[in-house]
């Protein structure tokens, strides 16, 4: 693969929120986590397992927990964008993968590092390259998180995953439902923004800090007002 090629795949992979009801097939859901399992990780500890999830029912109670999560964290929040926090295409998606981590693993890592940091971390890199592969198929992804412990216990309850494991990573994985994103005028700030990338000569510095594009607290929060999917002025 060249250069030019990498760069689309990576501009074509994106979070979807709606997804067809078309099943995936076994072979490609594999592949996926195929790629996955080759993410590089601290000291090469490869603490990741995936639990997918394709039953209806499992796949609902799955969603109504996070939602209830999302609720209490919206009230706590009110600026909360909730088109985007409550995420409704958990159980629309044909397919829920459940990202696990061993924290036993931890002990890989040099005593002085934060092994809790460097386990996410490394969840997070196979996570990211789960998604590239499933955009190399035309297949759709999201990046859902557990809000609290107390979610994390009742997905680990639900799914009889042992408790060495921390369980806050779910990717719902489908083919996307353009036509019904399109039409639904609660993620269309999210669309906008959502291929937002600030330009390469705003984040680069070559041999020190630049100064010159330190942004100050007032543009910091103007950023997150109108560039990010989280703090959105809802629409009425």
């Amino acid at each position: 693969m060249n250069y030019d090629d990498f760069l689309e795949l990576v501009k074509k992979r994106r979070s979807f929120r709606r997804f067809k009801s078309d099943p995936v097939p076994k072979e490609i859901l594999e592949k996926v986590l195929e790629a996955a399992r080759h993410s590089p990780s601290a000291g090469n500890s490869q603490p990741w397992e995936f639990v997918v999830v394709q039953d209806v029912a499992t796949k609902k109670s799955i969603t109504q927990s996070i939602t209830s999560g999302y609720k209490k964290i919206r009230k706590a929040d009110p600026t909360m964008y909730w088109a985007v926090a409550v995420q409704p295409h958990l159980s629309t998606a044909p397919v829920l993968i459940i990202v696990c981590g061993d924290r036993r693993l931890q002990e890989t890592y040099p005593v002085h590092l934060p092994g809790e940091v460097l386990l996410r971390q490394s969840l997070a890199i196979s996570i990211y390259t789960l998604q590239l592969a499933a955009a190399s198929f035309g297949l759709a992804t999201a990046w859902a998180t557990m809000q609290t412990e107390l979610r994390e216990v009742q997905i680990r309850k639900l799914l009889g995953i042992p408790d060495v494991y921390t369980v806050d990573h779910i990717v719902p994985l489908g083919y996307p439902d353009e036509e019904k994103e399109k039409s639904d005028k609660a993620l269309r700030p999210v669309r906008e923004r959502a291929s937002f990338r600030r330009e390469l000569a705003e984040i680069v510095h070559y041999e020190h800090y630049d100064m010159g594009k330190f942004r100050s607290d007032e543009k910091i929060k103007e950023f997150i007002w109108s560039k990010t999917v989280t703090r959105i002025p809802r629409i009425k």
